[in-house]
């Protein structure tokens, strides 16, 4: 291995690549060839131009359905469409799977000119289309759940000339197996009467009747899959399309969700207003029906974890974002994390900003190794004591004790587009980063994961994000007024465990309480034993311990480095000569930022000793600092 030396914080660190086994050998069922289509320019589109957003949403929609019908048992198509941080990230992801990867080497390739070759290439793995109605936007969310169960490509009604629409039914003579709008475009869900195909009486609204129509032929009748849910915006995003970056309709993630009979669904958690996106319906009946939701999908998956890709659309509804709304973004992200955690459920949050990923469909079958060791060492405490966190009898120096918690990578779509740009940056290796990667995020980016590990040196690190295989509130898991289920600790215990084995973590960055409430002894208890030697945690005092495991709470830095210094060193000041610890998060910053953090604290912060550190020093100076108490 090649070393360096680098000052960080005064401190000399010594880094170093560490070689990670390769992956294991592919499996026999790769496909004799993988096709390629390129969705580039539908970035590029003007979202003012109604027609123009319609062509986005249009396609993607169906190209994402088509993904996840052709990848569910081999990885037979790849798209090329999302970019990220100055990356085009499909391009890099491809590349190296095709190089220094190897996975697909030896794989053919070809490219399809169309959506007409797709079509015609993959006749044989759907059935035909169904059809979803544009005056009832939630039947968009419908058709994607209809599209795994029943292999049905969605597209939405439009007979224009021009209209996707019309290709598929008038030129190409794809036969309509479902139709969710009437074939002469009037509506099928109401909210009169009762629902379609039922005696059950109308909610009163059209989105809700439509929801409470799928959950009926999908999920109680067991053809969604268990575990799988997929929270994504629905049609309305059509309406103000400009609101957020070109690919954050987020269609180009359903495919994974396709390919697993996921239940999709697009609701308001708050139940003290009408959504926006439904002002008339009765008070709370979005919230209602979201509360119905998950209790269905608890019950299909029998008490076990639910998968719920997505995440509230703050940009577009439920929020003063949204420009309607009463609540901020982060309250209605925390309220429907309190929510879903009473039925067992977990975000992998593709929250908005850079929430858009391709190809999880196809990534799934990435062959995984059994295990991934951590390719950073843990100091010893001689080496604890050499670079002066200790004194000479062996107590916690009086300093301030930096680890910096790298989030938020609770999202695959995140770490999917960040681990390009990120660990290309020349400066990563010269100040320990705690990576807060959460290992489930393996199942839809398993690439991203495997190429940190392998391109990780000796100051890249590797915990949890929040709130471990997955984004909860554990004291949801427990204390569950909306749902009255019995505990499922238990199932997060078993769900978590062999996420934190394969991936070498043993230290839980963030328990994140949200609006659950605080986590208690008991949750943390039942984490301790494979996350035994940390948790980073949310509305704590100070550093501690929880189950005899350290802990410390986690405090956010500005986006600025000065004003990040300034922070750091108000904290080193407030220690007035005791030893002080500070786990520092910061979201979506590339390593360069953390060295000229260091920097900043060189210059300024003669008076106020500050050792930046890896996790397990950090959170092992903890332990040691609260036995001498």
């Amino acid at each position: 291995m090649g070393l360096s030396v680098v000052a960080a914080c005064g401190l000399l660190i010594k880094t170093a690549t560490v070689a990670v086994p390769a992956a294991t050998p592919p499996p026999p069922r790769l496909p004799a060839v993988i096709y390629t289509y390129d969705a580039r320019t539908l970035r590029n589109v003007d979202l003012h131009q109604p027609d123009q957003a319609v062509r986005a949403w249009d396609t993607l929609h169906l190209l994402a359905a088509l993904q996840g019908l052709v990848n569910r048992d081999q990885p037979r198509l790849y798209l090329f469409y999302c970019d990220g941080f100055g990356v085009e990230t499909d391009q890099f992801w491809w590349d190296w799977l095709r190089g220094e990867d190897g996975w697909l080497k030896t794989v053919p390739a070809e490219p399809l000119a169309n959506l007409e070759a797709a079509l015609r290439v993959f006749a044989g793995e759907f059935a035909g289309l169904v059809v979803y109605d544009p005056s009832v936007p939630a039947t968009a969310d419908i058709a994607s759940t209809v599209a795994g169960c029943e292999r049905l490509l969605p597209v939405r009604f439009d007979p224009r000339p021009a209209a996707l629409f019309t290709l598929l039914t008038s030129h190409l003579h794809l036969p309509v197996k479902l139709w969710l709008v009437h074939p002469d475009g009037s509506p099928r869900f109401t909210g009169q009467g009762r629902l379609p195909d039922s005696d059950a009486p109308s909610s009163g609204s059209p989105k809700v009747d439509a929801y409470r129509w799928a959950l009926a032929r999908y999920v109680r009748t067991g053809r969604c899959a268990p575990g799988f849910a997929a929270y994504y915006v629905d049609a309305s995003w059509l309406k103000q399309p400009w609101q957020g970056p070109p690919d954050l309709h987020t269609l180009s993630n359903h495919d994974y969700f396709i390919a697993h009979r996921a239940f999709f669904f697009d609701l308001s958690p708050w139940g003290d207003e009408p959504p926006n996106d439904d002002p008339t319906q009765p008070l709370g009946l979005d919230r209602q029906t979201l509360l119905t939701v998950m209790r269905a999908l608890y019950d299909r998956a029998r008490g076990g974890v639910i998968k719920v890709g997505g995440f509230t659309p703050w940009p577009f509804k439920y929020t003063t974002h949204g420009g309607a709304g009463k609540h901020e973004g982060v309250p209605t992200e925390w309220e429907y994390a309190r929510l879903i955690s009473q039925f067992n459920g977990y975000m992998e949050a593709d929250a908005a900003g850079p929430g858009a990923m391709a190809n999880a469909s196809f990534y799934q079958h990435y062959p995984l190794a059994g295990r991934y060791s951590q390719p950073a060492p843990r100091l010893s405490r001689r080496q604890w004591m050499e670079r002066g966190y200790l004194t000479p009898g062996g107590h916690v120096a009086p300093k301030l004790f930096v680890a910096h918690y790298v989030g938020d990578y609770d999202s695959p779509a995140w770490l999917y587009k960040a681990i390009p740009a990120f660990f290309r940056d020349p400066a990563r290796g010269q100040v320990p980063l705690a990576w807060a990667l959460d290992p489930n995020l393996a199942d839809r980016a398993a690439p991203a994961l495997r190429y940190a590990y392998a391109r990780a040196t000796t100051n890249d690190y590797f915990v949890t994000g929040d709130s471990g295989a997955g984004y909860l509130n554990m004291h949801g898991l427990t204390r569950r007024p909306d749902s009255t289920l019995p505990s499922g600790l238990a199932a997060w215990v078993a769900h978590c465990r062999p996420y934190y084995a394969r991936w070498d973590m043993t230290i839980t960055g963030f328990v994140l309480d949200g609006a659950s409430g605080a986590t208690t002894e008991a949750e943390y208890a039942a984490l301790r034993p494979f996350s035994p030697d940390g948790f980073g945690t949310h509305f704590d005092a100070g550093p501690g311990l929880h189950a005899g495991v350290p802990s410390c709470p986690e405090r956010d830095l500005p986006d600025a480095v000065e004003a990040a210094a300034t922070v750091v060193l108000q904290a080193a000041h407030a220690a007035q000569g005791r030893p002080a610890f500070l786990w520092a998060r910061s979201i979506l910053k590339p390593p360069s930022w953390y060295s000229a953090l260091s920097h900043r604290l060189r210059e300024q912060g003669a008076d106020a000793p500050v050792e930046v550190v890896d996790p397990y020093t950090f959170f092992g100076l903890i332990r040691l600092a609260q036995a001498e108490r």
